[in-house]
């Protein structure tokens, strides 16, 4: 956690005595949180209360800059929402942040004095270091310097993104909505999810962009998780063959290309890559395929149709008899539990329709998707890409799970949101203006989930 999200978690705990008992399971997934926190940066001063006691009057907050207590806290008393965080506690000293300061002089001059540390994005262990210019002590995410310095102390990489910001009126933080007006926009994104190799239901969070401090307005940006999202349609009843779809040889992609009504006779050119090899195919009408599979398995990792250069376009209604037909002529290879099919995203290029497909348990989409390509002209399938193959466990039921709200208060629990500026193009004049936003760090960018059934914070 860090000083942007404390008198939060303060608030968000106390709010837990005061609303529906929430799960057990989400209560000790929350206190372990504390826990680990509280044991990592207290080892020098052994201090820890249970947080999340009835009635208390004192919560240990663990933090990247320290410990702190919060005393006076009772029963029928809560923290002010209006978490917006505008002054920052000062960071601990250490030699790299020093030189950093020393570099960020050498380079910005006078106007070193307008930017700070970075804590969240910094890394002292492997000496990276990022300094942001701040307006109201708030970070200026597009105007930052970035050092990488050895332990020797020496400079070793330097990354300058700077804008120019005169005459840029910044917003004032104390307009900012509170912090948890800002968690509920963001935890409408939530989506339950099945993971059939883990045997485990799950939380996904696809939200990727910030969300305006004052006005609520959602900025998005580039996406960072898979797309799970679906098409309106109802699901598609199928009737699985269980046949394994696999090319282990150059006679396995002959009949899978037929079968995909290609015109024979094909000529095969075939690329041994690391563990994989892929059957570059051409057709006597000088249609080219490409088919990569696991050499040891013949598992199929990727599929490319050629001769077609018009872009892919999305497609938000595909024709329902067009999918149905799609999904009945790829059953024989979906496994013997499946009952049903969900769409998810459909798109077109040219006469060839892409379809994901997901497998689903108790109306929950399962994740793992079947890429199928489809000749509307011909009504055919024209090529099959399966998901990553992986052992199946048995899945929990779903009346098990915890509620959205408590497993996003699971997520930024770990990714708290933080308050920024964010340059952005104003579309009425083109130019690029400051916005007071709600964001999350990606800096390592991972994928997250939250467990629905236990709140554990899981990694995909």
């Amino acid at each position: 956690m860090d000083w942007q999200n404390e008198r939060d978690m303060l608030e968000r705990l106390a709010t837990l005595q005061k609303s529906t008992p929430p799960r057990k399971e989400f209560v000790q997934s929350l206190r372990s949180v504390l826990e680990q926190e509280t044991s990592r940066v207290g080892k020098r001063r052994r201090m820890f209360m249970n947080p999340l006691k009835a009635g208390m009057t004192a919560v240990v907050i663990a933090s990247g800059f320290g410990l702190y207590i919060m005393a006076g806290m009772g029963q029928n008393e809560r923290v002010d929402p209006q978490v917006t965080a505008t002054s920052s506690p000062q960071l601990p000293a250490h030699p790299v942040y020093e030189q950093a300061k020393k570099l960020l002089q050498e380079l910005a001059g006078r106007d070193a004095s307008q930017y700070a540390i970075n804590g969240t994005l910094s890394n002292t262990e492997t000496g990276h270091v990022v300094m942001n210019k701040t307006v109201n002590n708030i970070p200026v995410l597009e105007d930052q310097y970035t050092f990488t310095i050895d332990k020797a102390g020496r400079h070793h990489k330097k990354v300058v993104q700077t804008n120019d910001t005169t005459g840029m009126v910044f917003p004032d933080p104390q307009k900012a909505m509170p912090v948890k007006q800002a968690e509920q926009i963001f935890g409408q994104s939530a989506r339950l999810l099945y993971s059939e190799g883990e045997g485990r239901l799950q939380y996904e969070f696809p939200f990727s962009g910030n969300i305006d401090a004052i006005t609520g307005e959602i900025y998005p940006t580039e996406r960072y998780h898979p797309d799970y999202s679906l098409v309106e349609m109802p699901s598609i009843p199928v009737k699985p063959g269980g046949v394994k779809l696999v090319a282990p040889d150059i006679e396995e992609a002959d009949r899978l290309f037929r079968e995909w009504g290609f015109e024979h006779p094909f000529s095969f050119v075939v690329h041994q890559g690391s563990g994989e090899h892929t059957y570059k195919v051409e057709t006597r009408s000088k249609q080219k395929m490409e088919l990569t599979v696991v050499t040891e398995t013949g598992n199929i990792l990727d599929y490319r149709y050629g001769n077609i250069h018009e872009k892919a376009e999305k497609l938000p209604h595909p024709k329902l008899e067009n999918v149905q037909e799609a999904a009945k002529q790829i059953q024989k290879y979906l496994p013997l539990d499946t009952k049903e099919l969900l769409l998810g995203s459909a798109t077109r290029k040219g006469n060839i329709e892409t379809y994901q497909f997901f497998k689903s348990h108790q109306g929950v989409q399962i994740m793992g998707r079947y890429t199928v390509h489809f000749n509307v002209d011909r009504k055919q399938v024209i090529g099959i890409i399966p998901p990553y193959a992986e052992g199946s466990k048995p899945l929990p039921d779903k009346s098990r799970a915890m509620s959205r709200e408590d497993a996003t208060s699971v997520y930024i629990t770990h990714r708290p949101l933080r308050l920024v500026y964010k340059l952005i193009e104003n579309p009425a004049t083109g130019k690029m203006e400051p916005r007071l936003v709600y964001h999350i760090y990606y800096h390592d960018t991972p994928l997250y989930m939250v467990d629905a059934l236990t709140g554990e914070w899981v990694r995909r």
